[in-house]
């Protein structure tokens, strides 16, 4: 398994582990790091992606605070790296980055101040806008005809996509209504997923630093169809699970109609990975309302998370540094690498594990005869030489083994 680490010192550090590796324990097999890019405390990786660029394949894109964008060969020399794109936004140095993906071709950039980057993959065409800020949440639709913004004390909004290359104001939702203290719910979203909708709709699952699940609909509602408190503190990280049953654009989300959104629940099973500023790594249905199972083996608030769905992995990194990779259906540790810094982002590369190749053994009755010598033997009948094989039993190289013992090997 290949995975890339960005650090809250700015170096990509790229990891090949295999299965069973665990660096807690001595006994174990080391993984390789090579680590990219000088230290830099003023940028830290935030997001990290596996792209492709100018038909190369197998590239990573990372994000650094300040709006610093590069990508490069992570199989090249970190002495020398190979950068294939970079850029940097014209924002403060001290400016956070939201989000980093890619739709199609165009990979897309956001940071906290609204100033929004789009890159065409095949041309290195750049085109930049800004939106109204500050920022705490930012998602591009999957036909990239619209973006979706959060901020503290603000709503959630939706802007389409215009002929022009700007986007305009299209959708904003409604907070949910008071408690029972009569007191307005905190608004701060932190992460915004859209789901499949038709032409003109959007469906959207939002987390918040409240500890807030939300999904929104808005050809019902501007308030939620569906909202959980699964935890007490911030959300920090939200990935579609791999065995989440996204609904499609025809069928409705929640169960039955007219429902309270605390109460309702979705007619598919969609499941979602999130962590918390606590350390809760787990896994969570929006349908049973409830965690399916937890993430453990990683120490401290887990900040960065990477689904892999063709290989059936999650991995995580943050405040404990360490790097652990999962079985996204079982839970289990498959292996977990001491990185020595504070992760801020991963994304699997590549998530198989190479094989050895193992020389095919010969059968059982060709190894058998292998072992025999031809001797001359004589029959009583005829007196006439005849060929016998016989086996010959010979010592083994090297050290002599006694009482069925293996020798130890000597101290230097």
């Amino acid at each position: 398994m290949r995975l890339l680490v960005g650090d809250d010192v700015g170096q990509a550090k790229v990891i090949e582990t295999s299965a069973g590796i665990d660096t807690t324990l001595a006994t174990s097999k080391r993984a390789t790091t090579n680590s990219f890019f000088p230290p830099s405390r003023t940028r830290p990786i935030q997001h990290a992606l596996r792209v492709r660029y100018a038909d190369r394949e197998n590239l990573a894109a990372v994000f650094s605070r300040g709006g610093l964008l590069r990508i490069f060969d992570p199989l090249s020399s970190p002495s020398s790296p190979d950068i294939h794109f970079s850029h940097t936004l014209d924002v403060p140095v001290d400016t956070d980055t939201l989000a980093l993906g890619v739709v199609g071709t165009t990979l897309y950039a956001a940071t906290t101040i609204g100033q929004l980057l789009f890159l065409n993959l095949d041309s290195g065409e750049v085109r930049t806008i800004t939106v109204p800020g500050p920022i705490s949440a930012f998602a591009v639709s999957s036909d990239l005809s619209a973006i979706a913004t959060g901020g503290e004390g603000r709503e959630i909004e939706v802007l389409k996509a215009t002929g022009d290359g700007k986007f305009e104001p299209a959708w904003k939702s409604r907070n949910v209504k008071p408690d029972h203290l009569k007191l307005e719910v905190p608004r701060h979203p932190s992460q915004i997923v859209f789901l499949p909708s038709a032409e003109g709709t959007w469906r959207l699952i939002v987390a918040s630093h409240w500890g807030h699940l939300r999904v929104y609909d808005s050809a019902v509602a501007k308030r939620p169809v569906f909202t959980a408190e699964p935890s007490k503190t911030g959300i920090q990280a939200l990935r579609p699970h791999p065995l989440s049953e996204i609904p499609s654009a025809e069928e409705p989300l929640v169960a039955a109609k007219g429902m309270e959104s605390d109460r309702a629940h979705l007619v598919r099973d969609v499941r979602v990975v999130y962590t918390n500023t606590s350390g809760t790594f787990c896994v969570y249905s929006l349908r049973e309302r409830r965690e399916l199972g937890l993430f453990k083996g990683l120490e401290g608030a887990v900040k960065g998370v990477s689904v892999d769905a063709e290989a059936g992995l999650v991995a995580g990194v943050g405040l404990g540094r360490y790097l652990g990779v999962f079985d996204a259906e079982t839970r289990q540790l498959k292996s977990r690498v001491y990185v020595k810094t504070q992760g801020c982002c991963v994304v699997i590369l590549n998530g198989e594990d190479e094989v050895p190749e193992v020389p095919e053994k010969p059968e059982e009755e060709e190894d058998m005869w292998e072992g025999m010598e031809e001797v001359k033997s004589a029959d009583k009948g005829d007196m006439t030489d005849r060929l016998v094989k016989v086996r010959v039993k010979r010592k083994k190289d090297g050290q002599r083994q006694e009482g069925g013992k293996k020798p130890r090997v000597a101290a230097e």
